[in-house]
C-alpha cells in the first residue's frame, strides 16, 4: 500500500513538473513565435524574435553608437538618439497607417 501511495507521488509531482515545463515554453517561445507570424501575415514586419534577450544587445550597440555623435544643436530631433532601435526600425521597414 505505501509503495502504491509513493508511486502515486511520483507520478502526480512529473505531470506537474510537465504542466509547468509546458507553461514555460508556451511563454518563452511559443507564443512569442505564433503573435510574430500572425504580425506578418498582417503585414507588419520587424525583427525575428530571438529568444531569451531579444534586441537587448542591438539596442545596446545602438544606444552606444548614438551617445558618441554629438546632439545637433537647437534640434529637437532626438528620437535617434533617446530609442535609436525603435528609430532604426521605423527607417528600415516603416510605418503602417490605416
Amino acid at each position: 500500500m505505501a509503495i502504491a501511495a509513493l508511486e502515486l507521488l511520483y507520478v502526480l509531482g512529473s505531470l506537474v513538473a510537465l504542466g509547468l515545463a509546458w507553461q514555460a515554453l508556451e511563454w518563452g517561445w511559443l507564443s512569442p513565435r505564433r503573435l510574430g507570424r500572425a504580425l506578418r501575415s498582417e503585414g507588419l514586419r520587424g525583427t525575428a524574435y530571438r529568444f531569451p534577450a531579444g534586441d537587448a544587445k542591438e539596442e545596446e550597440r545602438l544606444l552606444a553608437a548614438a551617445r558618441t555623435k554629438p546632439m545637433p544643436l537647437l534640434s529637437h530631433a532626438i528620437s535617434a538618439r533617446v530609442e535609436p532601435l525603435v528609430h532604426n526600425a521605423i527607417q528600415e521597414h516603416g510605418t503602417r497607417r490605416c
